[in-house]
């Protein structure tokens, strides 16, 4: 609405003004929009001053009640009901219990009947039952959790669909039978893809090789394709003569881990060569765009009688269609020259009564004029009395009487003439409009099928063609598919999307079916699989079909379309399952697409792990001889460098070499075997073996020798062909396998080798049975070291060493799992299935806690390959046990027992249960329809049933795991939440509770079910009962009790009232016996304490604590709520014991609980800012009567309960804590101060809106936008409406999602309160992204649009705050960095309307564009900074185009020296930051809406809004050209001087130039420089300083004592020079200290500085005022232009000056006529004056500010004061006017020794100046040489910093110059040597310098940056190719360019180490080396032996670390030893270099 009202009152003020400059007179139209205008504000106002007081924070009142704290609300404690204590529930005995807990407990997983080991009836079942039976299997194991279940489900399927691969596809058992089993195949690929991607995404997957896992689901699918097309051979013939979509070739880049899978791949790719022939096109390939498809489509239709019928109906319905639309043509027709004929007639009678009509009408005007003429004339003389006149009145009345009855008769003719001819002309228009209906052409047909009877094949073919086609089509794209790169990257992405797809085929061919002339009998439905056929062209408009008229119609085809344009192309969206949404394709794509085989071959290489990526290229192998480079051998040697340090020289030779060529890597991989200088057990040297020999390669057919028929050769793989021979590669890793075997027995610190070679032994197992004895060697050489660390583990139970025991269990544990894994592949016999089971058993039942995160974490991977193994080998597994074993299935509860038992299995429980009968008899669990399971049951002659699941090894006694906790423990909710996956060796008691059998961190953990009682939070399982989670210390016995926070952390009845934060991060423990809740992080072993909850001491506020209650834990608890006091743990005490903390610390705790709000302000003010959920409230004793924290009934157990009193000055109130952003305030005496922000306490309001009150002389130009009610600025008051007068200002209108910090003045009072006057107000808004949330509409005009900052909704985030300054005089919000102000240029953009607000005099839109113009960086942006960019100008760049280009200009600037960073450790100002390295491109429609925008010119000739303008230089950078001439060009009326200037109206300044100066001359007379003493008595007196007591040992001249000189010299060992400098050192410090010190002040100082603060103010109004008026005034006398500018001015159309702008004309005076085109020169020239003039007042003012604060801070600042007294200018305002707008936004003034610094520097180029600290050197002498230097624009500024300082500096410089009015830009280059170089990117470095000069920016650069990049100009030209000169030519000309250095730190800068003496060249060997060294080694042999020998003179010789020794009285004894040492150091310098 906001918008819409200034729309229009600028549409309106343009037409005006427009109307002005056509000369017109449109004063009161002006009015009239002055007051709309005003109308409009104070609407906005009004709205504003609503919303501001919304926010108020409460007054204070001394009225204090219980419950009550001022005016911050009611506060209550949070209450709930503890529960009860649980007991263990009764115990189920039994058979039926035992097995009924077994079953559940064991977690067995259905198996399927459809291996290759079953027999009977489920073995000879059709492949359709089997892949039914895979579907049920699926659906079932995805209702099990865990990776067992996964794999389960894969490796299932993977076994039935390779088995077929392997049988053979003609093979009756591999071979679909019908449509359904096709459906049912590709039902079963969904759900396995589903699968196996819900585990590529659990954390199990880290297990396995991801590109393993990759290919198998490739090649299930390419099997599944076989499969398909060998079904549809058998259906449709047709398909016999086309050929496979895939290559037979690509299975090359399968990486597959077993025989089966790879004789699988052979046999899909021996069916895919024989499929394929070069003389047939491709079925459902899109590698021929789709050809061979269509030639099938035409055919198969021709040929098929269904679809054939199908397309004869529709073809008798279209020329249905068309014979009814030309019976409708034809019709119309008819009526077409039915109408024609009658409009003739009707024409023609018109005609007619024209010629009748025409001389009557033209007698009738005649009689008129007659009639006229004589009326007239009578009418004159009706008052005639002349006679002459009374005779002609006479004779004109017959005449008149006369004409008039003529006029009458022929009336009488006319009338029923004209009727008649309008009664025709009506009748004849009807006619027309039916004639023109009846011409037009009838509705057009749009037919479904093309006319050509090819086309219309194909569209019937890819409409109804049959399931098995449809299901071959959507396998074969899906296969295709899986063959691209996952995730797809944007290279990939563009080479396979498809983008030109406009028309569904089956979308028209469904919608045309009927049309408006024929609706057929029989409708069909077309229909469409996963592939889509799509057309590249649209379909017409029905308009545009055929002529426009039925005339035009000259046969029955004409308005008739045939879709025969419209080929059917298929196209591909993917499978549109789970599987493929994390794939990162394109919406449509091409998988057949031609994609680079790098890529490819890449996508199928195991990547390394992340700290090892630099080796990843030796991952990579091309596959061919032809494809692999030449060089690629010597890669490896020519990057030696890149070596890693846990790898050998030979190691990574061997390393880099391994897949170097593709024919060579197996005997590589013998090699390395053999020479043994890889560590086998790196995870690197793992990925890297496996890769190379599971990796398939090159696939090649071979034909029988026998025939030259290809049909009898059989598949390959080429790396392999003839690697089984005798002496091949194949024997040869036998052999090293077996060496190495027998070589790593002895080892056992190298049996982590073991996870590699024992797999790879496993896996060349099922080719050579000499890898199977290694194999075996592998897994009894880890299972011995198992039992070897048993007896260790043993020992150190047995003597307590908990954390050695374990350390032990997991080396243990890992062995097992080790010798597992070498089981992975090849035969077994029934002794490797006992082994096997035992492994898994011992592996399963030796998880256990460890603290040792990494070995967890590696034990848990173990853990999924043993379960890969378990199920990969299932199917022999079972066979095995099913040879003679007798195991019988039964279901899971009845039946009769099994027949003979199974003696591996018994094995296998026995070693876990020693006391296992030797004989069991297992029955193997089924379910009630038969299925089986992969667990088994057996009753022990002990009574005792015993359980084993296969899979995963659990072994269960009774239903109950031995020594460890059951599954439903383990997999409850509670559980989870703190223990995670750990396990506990635990003991299971008699009364069904299971405690640890060891301390854990010194405590024990008891485990049992109860009965949920009423108060408890059981609904995490749903099943009536509730798990207990006991810990007791084993030290002091405490219990604690872990309390369930339920499945929504609510915490049910006992906790749901407490805090968000403390029910979801913390873990709640309950000790009954204190009545006490602690609250600790959420893992067990983790026992900090964060919050203290005692309960039951009280029951309301106020209330007086209860007796104590007994100490028995066995109490009952309320019951009913009682209150929870809850206390914060300080941080330093959070690792105190709990107990501790109730004894010793309670006087730090009891002080403030954790209170409720019933109602609060402060919340209520607090919750814009965060959400209440998320806000913790701490009550004072003052709020609440709290008992002590060691309350009286804890002293049972030793708690001291100490009486704290507490005291309004140290406790707050009320404490209100924002955790998740790290703040805190305190409520004292009514205000809100933060804790931490020191010194700041909340506003009272809490809006950034405020009212201004009125004052006697005019104001400032505009309002400051952050001063509130009590701000001290005037009103707006100025001529013919130029700017707004309303009296209430605001900014971020809609935003409420801050806080409004004030500083606080601490006085004497017990209550702090907001300070008064000079001080800086701070807002905090949440970092975050900025959401746009449309307009608020809560009363008055609604603000154009709201804006929040969106933040995360969950507990456990850690937020950021953004910290704005208020600028006191100009309030204008001040951002500290780039990040926060592009945030608040994106809040600006986001609340931004076409109204200004009052402060700035911009829009939000218009200060958007400020900001970002001045976060202008050239160092990458980060990617929250980029995202602020991109709201900004999404929210308002429709308001203003100009932001668009400036955020694409940024972007760019950010990028332009993107490869300085990509680099890492390149160093810079936040060279962290990273950002997209593409291109910045500019969207084209931005850029024409900005120059359609900038071109635009105003009525009166007013260009673009100046504040919407770019700059010339940005403009030219983003658009390549200047589009604003416009701006610059003179409007014609003030060229040809069309106007009046205002020229005398505009006086001289009412302040004098001289003012400034008088006062400050007053305030450096208030300091003396007498030394008197009684001077110094009054000086000291009146600031309350203490008089230090002079020394009269020693004076100066002026009588004060004179400090002795501090440095003595010993004169009698001191030599010449010493003594020189210590001669001046005293007499500096003399000189110092006789000089007259300032040290005197005034007594009348503090009066004069209080009544100058007054005068300068009023002075400082008074200049405002006068500006304000002046460069606003337009007078009615300067003509048309003014009013039109008066017009614009209202509606904003043109800019209105602010405060802001008048500083920036201080040194650009041309802005004054921009700003009232009306000004003279001289006007502008005073008006410039008064300018600077005003800005020395601010100046001033400020500096009175500061005087005021001093004087106020008393003593403690008299040293301040009196610097600040004697400050003054001695510098020309008028020469450095950007010095004066420097001191007025820094709010400083420049002493006269930082300007004679300055001044000496600038007219002594090359002078170095030392300078103290404190002085000032970076924060206010760099500026003003930078300003001074950079003004000009004739060099390249350049700042040298030290790198430890650049980031300081750059900070200061960009806060203070770029982010300013100044708007200085400041360019990093921070340069490395590794950078590559380009000509374009050098072009580049050189282009950002130029720019740096041109716009007079600053160049800011570290020593180490500069001389790396002339190092590397060296290295470029001493390479000296074409590619390196032109790099050298473009950086010699960047070193060139004419820059001005400032070296700050010069003595560090300008030392040796900082310049270029790094070595060039090649290396060299060091001249005369041998003679060198023999020489210094007799040197160092001589000095030994005189050191010898005097070492009984001088014994200091031989002491440690002594290099020189004193001379001593002695030392003549040995002069040669003496001279000898000092000879030593230049020998050796000399010798060594």
């Amino acid at each position: 609405m906001l918008n819409v009202c200034m729309s229009m009152l600028d549409s309106a003020a343009r037409k005006a003004a427009a109307l002005a400059m056509d000369g017109h007179n449109v004063s009161s139209f002006e009015a009239q929009l002055q007051i709309a205008a005003q109308r409009i504000q104070v609407a906005t106002a009004e709205r504003a001053v609503q919303e501001g007081n919304q926010y108020m924070l409460p007054a204070s009142s001394s009225d204090q009640g219980p419950g009550r704290s001022g005016m911050s609300g009611t506060w209550r404690l949070p209450s709930g009901v503890v529960p009860a204590a649980a007991v263990p529930e009764a115990l189920a005995t039994g058979r039926h219990a035992a097995v009924a807990n077994a079953t559940a407990a064991l977690g067995a997983l259905p198996v399927t009947t459809t291996g290759s080991t079953d027999t009977g009836a489920a073995a000879t079942a059709g492949l359709g039952h089997k892949l039914q039976q895979l579907q049920g299997l699926l659906q079932a194991l995805n209702q099990h959790s865990g990776d067992v279940a996964a794999q389960h489900a894969i490796s299932s399927v993977e076994e039935v669909m390779f088995g077929c691969a392997v049988a053979g596809f003609d093979n009756a058992s591999s071979r679909l039978q019908s449509a359904a089993d096709a459906e049912a195949l590709m039902q079963l690929i969904a759900l396995y893809r589903n699968m196996v991607s819900m585990y590529r995404q659990s954390t199990a997957a880290a297990a396995t090789m991801k590109i393993e896992v990759r290919s198998r689901e490739a090649l299930l699918t390419w099997v599944a394709y076989c499969m398909m097309f060998e079904l549809a051979k058998s259906q449709e013939p047709l398909v016999r003569s086309y050929n496979v979509a895939l290559s037979w070739r690509d299975p090359q880049y399968f990486v597959l881990c077993d025989k089966t899978a790879v004789e699988a791949t052979l046999s899909v790719s021996s069916y895919l060569y024989e499929h394929s022939s070069p003389s047939r096109h491709q079925l459902f390939s899109m590698s021929d765009s789709g050809k061979g498809t269509a030639a099938f489509a035409v055919q198969f239709v021709a040929q098929d009688s269904r679809l054939s019928g199908i397309l004869r109906q529709h073809q008798l319905d279209m020329d249905l269609s068309v014979e009814k639309h030309d019976a409708e043509v034809q019709r119309k027709k008819q009526l077409f020259a039915q109408l024609t004929a009658e409009a003739s007639e009707l024409t023609s009678q018109i005609s007619t009564l024209r010629g009748q009509l025409r001389p009557l009408e033209a007698e009738q005007a005649d009689l008129n004029r007659q009639a006229s003429s004589l009326s007239r004339r009578l009418w004159e003389l009706r008052f005639a009395v002349n006679a002459d006149k009374l005779v002609e009145k006479e004779l004109l009345e017959p005449q008149y009487a006369l004409v008039q009855s003529q006029k009458s008769a022929v009336d009488k003719k006319v009338s029923p003439l004209q009727s008649r001819k309008n009664t025709l002309e009506s009748k004849l228009a009807d006619v027309n409009r039916q004639l023109q209906a009846a011409r037009e052409a009838p509705a057009s047909v749009i037919q479904p099928l093309p006319k050509n009877t090819q086309n219309a094949h194909q569209w019937v073919f890819w409409l109804h063609k049959p399931t098995v086609l449809s299901s071959l089509a959507d396998i074969s794209l899906l296969a295709q598919q899986l063959l691209l790169p996952t995730p797809c990257s944007s290279d990939v992405q563009s080479a396979i999307q498809v983008t030109d797809m406009v028309t569904s085929i089956v979308q028209h061919y469904n919608t045309h079916q009927v049309s408006r002339y024929h609706r057929p009998v029989q409708l069909f439905t077309g229909s469409q699989g996963l592939v889509k056929p799509f057309a590249r062209a649209g379909v017409p408009g029905p308009s545009t079909i055929g002529p426009r008229y039925v005339d035009q119609i000259t046969s029955k085809e004409q308005g008739v379309w045939y879709p025969d344009d419209l080929l059917p192309v298929m196209t591909w969206n993917g499978a549109c399952t789970a599987a493929d949404n994390s794939n990162g394709f394109p919406p449509t794509f091409n998988p057949f697409a031609a994609i680079d085989t790098t890529i490819t071959a890449d996508s199928f290489t195991e990547r390394l792990p992340a700290q090892h990526a630099s080796l990843q290229w030796t991952m990579l192998q091309l596959g061919s001889r032809a494809a692999t480079p030449l060089d690629r051998g010597n890669l490896g040697i020519a990057r030696q460098d890149q070596k890693p340090c846990w790898m050998s020289k030979p190691g990574y030779l061997a390393f880099t070499s391994m897949r170097a060529y593709p024919l060579m890597q197996l005997r590589q991989l013998c090699i390395a075997l053999r020479e043994q200088h890889l560590p086998w057990g790196h995870p690197a040297v793992v990925a890297l073996v496996k890769q190379t020999v599971y990796q398939l390669g090159d696939l090649i057919w071979t034909n029988d020798s026998s025939t030259s028929s290809s049909s009898t050769g059989s598949m390959q793989l080429l790396w392999r062909r003839h690697w089984e021979a005798e002496g091949q590669e194949l024997h040869a890793l036998s052999y090293e396998l077996q060496l190495l075997a027998e070589k790593l027995a002895d080892a056992p610190r190298e049996h982590d080798a073991v996870l590699l070679l024992g797999q790879l032994a496993a896996y060349l197992a099922d080719w050579h049975s000499g890898c199977k004895e290694a194999a075996r060697q592998f897994a009894a050489m880890t299972s011995k070291a198992a039992e070897q660390l048993g007896k260790q583990l043993q020992q150190a139970r047995a003597h307590n060493q908990d954390g050695i025991a374990r350390q032990l269990q997991a080396k243990q544990s890992k062995a097992r799992a080790l010798s597992l894994l070498c089981y992975g592949a090849g035969p077994l016999d029934a002794s490797d299935v006992a082994h096997m089971l035992q492994l898994m058993v011992l592996v399963k039942h030796g998880d256990l806690l460890l603290a040792d995160t990494a070995l967890a974490d590696e034990l848990q991977q173990l853990r999924v390959q043993c379960h890969w193994v378990m199920v990969k080998r299932l199917p022999a597994v079972l066979a095995v046990l099913q040879q003679g074993s007798g195991i019988s299935r039964r279901h899971a509860v009845e039946g009769p027992a099994g027949l003979a038992g199974s003696p591996l299995m018994t094995a296998a429980v026995a070693a876990v249960l020693q006391w296992t009968p030797p004989e069991l008899q297992w029955v193997q669990l089924t379910t009630a329809a038969g299925h089986a399971w992969a667990g088994f049951h057996a009753e022990g002659s002990d009574g005792h049933l015993y359980s084993l699941n296969i899979l995963d090894g659990t072994v269960l006694l009774d239903g109950v795991p031995p020594s460890r906790l059951p599954s439903d423990i383990l997999q409850h909710p509670v559980y989870h939440c703190c223990f995670g996956s750990s396990n506990f060796d635990v003991g299971f008691t008699a009364t069904g509770m299971y405690k640890t059998l060891r301390a854990i961190d010194g405590c024990y953990y008891s485990f049992y079910w109860a009965a949920a009682s009423s108060t408890s939070q059981h609904g995490s399982t749903g099943s009536g009962r509730e798990l207990v989670i006991l810990e007791t210390e084993r030290d002091t016995g405490e219990q604690l009790q872990l309390l369930d926070v339920g499945v929504d952390g609510a915490c049910g009845a006992w906790g749901r009232e407490l805090p968000l934060r403390l029910r979801q991060l913390h873990s709640h423990w309950l000790n009954r016996q204190h009545k006490v809740i602690v609250l600790r992080p959420k893992h067990f072993q983790q026992h900090s304490v964060s919050f203290l909850i005692r309960y039951g001491v009280s029951d309301r506020i106020g209330g007086q604590s209860p007796p104590a209650a007994a100490s028995s834990a066995s109490a009952e608890p309320p019951v009913q709520a009682t209150a929870l006091w809850c206390w914060r743990v300080p941080h330093h005490l959070t690792s105190e014991h709990w107990l501790s903390l109730l004894s010793n610390y309670a006087h730090q705790l009891q002080t403030q609980p954790m209170v409720l709000a019933d109602s609060s302000e402060h919340l209520r003010i607090l919750g814009k800012f965060e959400d209440a959920a998320y806000i913790h409230v701490y009550a004072s004793d003052k709020a609440l009567s709290a008992p002590s924290a060691g309350s009286a009934e804890a002293q049972g157990a030793h708690v001291a309960a100490r009486s704290v009193s507490t005291n309004l000055v140290t406790v707050p109130e009320l404490l209100f804590e924002l955790p998740r952003f790290g703040l805190e305030f305190e409520l004292r005496g009514g205000c809100l101060l933060s804790k931490a922000h020191s010194g700041y306490c909340l506003s009272k309001y809490q809006q950034l809106v405020g009212q201004v009150p009125p004052r006697d002389s005019a104001g400032p130009v505009c309002a400051p936008a952050g001063a509130e009610m009590e701000g001290n600025s005037g009103s707006t008051s100025s001529s013919g409406g130029s700017s707004i007068s309303s009296a209430v200002h605001y900014t971020l209108p809609g935003f409420r999602q801050y806080l409004v910090l004030e500083p606080v003045q601490e006085g004497s009072s017990d209550a702090p309160r907001p300070a008064d006057g000079y001080g800086s107000k701070m807002v905090l808004v949440p970092a975050g992204q900025v959401v746009q949330t449309g307009s608020s509409s809560s009363g008055g005009i609604p603000w154009a649009g709201t804006a929040s900052v969106a933040a995360p909704k969950h507990a456990s985030a850690t937020l950021l705050v953004h910290k704005y300054a208020v600028h006191p005089r100009f309030g204008h919000l001040r951002a500290s960095d780039v990040l926060p102000r592009l945030q608040l240029a994106a809040l600006y953009a986001a609340t931004s309307s076409l109204m200004p607000e009052p402060g700035s005099m911009m829009t939000g839109a218009q200060t958007a564009v400020q900001l970002i113009r001045q976060s202008w960086v050239n160092r990458p942006l980060s990617p929250e900074e980029v995202q602020h960019l991109e709201t900004a100008a999404a929210c308002a760049g429709h308001l203003a185009p100009a932001l668009r280009l400036l955020v694409v200009e940024l972007q760019g600037s950010a990028s332009q020296l993107q490869h300085l960073y990509d680099l890492a450790g390149a160093g810079g100002e936040d060279s962290g930051t990273t950002s997209s390295s593409k291109s910045v491109v500019i969207k084209p429609e931005a850029a024409v809406e900005y120059r359609l925008q900038a071109m635009k010119v105003l009525p009166g000739g007013w260009p673009l809004h100046r504040k919407l303008r770019l700059s010339s230089d940005v403009e030219v950078q983003v658009m390549g050209a200047s589009s604003t001439a416009a701006a610059s060009s003179m409007p014609a009326w003030k060229r040809l001087g069309q106007f009046h200037a205002i020229d005398a109206s505009v006086p001289r300044c009412p302040v004098s130039p001289a003012y400034v100066e008088e006062c400050e001359a007053r305030l450096r007379n208030l300091v003396t420089a007498t030394h008197t003493r009684s001077a110094l008595k009054r000086s000291h007196s009146w600031l309350g300083l203490k008089r230090r007591q002079p020394d009269n040992s020693k004076c100066g001249s002026g009588g004060i004592s004179m400090p002795e000189y501090p440095l003595t010299p010993n004169k009698s060992s001191s030599t010449p020079l010493e003594s020189m400098m210590h001669a001046e050192l005293q007499q500096s410090w003399e000189a110092h200290h006789s000089t007259s010190t300032p040290t005197a002040i005034a007594p009348i100082a503090a009066t004069v500085i209080s009544s100058m603060q007054v005068n300068v103010s009023k002075k400082r109004q008074e200049i405002q005022g006068y500006l304000a008026h002046h460069i606003s005034y337009t007078s009615q006398a300067a003509g048309a232009p003014a009013a039109a500018f008066r017009l614009l001015q209202l509606s904003s159309s043109v800019a209105s000056a602010s405060l802001l702008d008048l500083m920036c004309c201080a040194w650009q005076p041309h802005m004054l006529p921009e700003l009232n085109p009306f000004l003279s020169g001289s006007a502008c020239s005073r008006l410039h004056e008064g300018v600077l003039v005003w800005l020395q007042l601010c100046v001033l003012e400020d500096k009175l500010a500061r005087l005021g604060q001093h004087v106020r801070a008393g003593a403690a600042a008299a040293s301040l004061l009196v610097q600040e007294l004697l400050v003054y200018r001695k510098w020309d305002v008028a020469q450095h006017p950007k010095w004066l707008v420097f001191e007025v936004e820094g709010q400083l003034q420049i002493r006269p020794a930082q300007y004679d610094i300055a001044e000496h520097l600038i007219t002594h180029p090359g002078a170095i100046m030392q300078l103290n600290m404190g002085e000032g050197k970076t924060r206010v002498i760099l500026p003003m040489l930078a300003l001074h230097w950079a003004g000009s624009k004739k060099h390249v500024v350049r700042l040298n910093f030290l790198s430890t300082l650049l980031h300081e500096a750059y900070s200061h410089l960009h806060q203070h110059l770029s982010a300013s009015v100044l708007g200085v830009k400041l360019l990093l280059m921070p340069f490395h040597r590794d950078v590559t170089l380009t000509p374009q990117t050098a072009r580049a470095m050189r282009a950002a310098v130029s720019r740096c000069q041109k716009v007079g920016g600053l160049l800011l650069v570290v020593p180490e940056h500069r001389l790396s990049l002339q190092l590397k100009w060296h290295e470029l030209r001493m390479k000296g190719d074409a590619a390196s000169l032109a790099v050298c030519e473009e950086l010699q000309a960047l070193a060139n360019m004419p820059y001005c250095d400032m070296l700050d730190e010069s003595d560090e800068i300008l030392h040796h180490r900082f310049q270029l003496v790094y070595a060039c060249g090649a290396r060299e060997a060091l001249h005369a080396r041998p003679e060198r060294v023999s020489a210094l080694q007799a040197v160092l042999l001589t000095l030994t032996k005189l050191v010898d020998g005097g070492a009984e003179v001088c014994p200091e010789l031989h002491s440690t670390g002594v290099a020189v020794w004193p001379a001593t009285p002695n030392s003549r004894q040995v002069p040669s030893a003496r001279f000898s040492c000092w000879l030593a150091q230049p020998l050796m310098l000399f010798y060594l270099a």
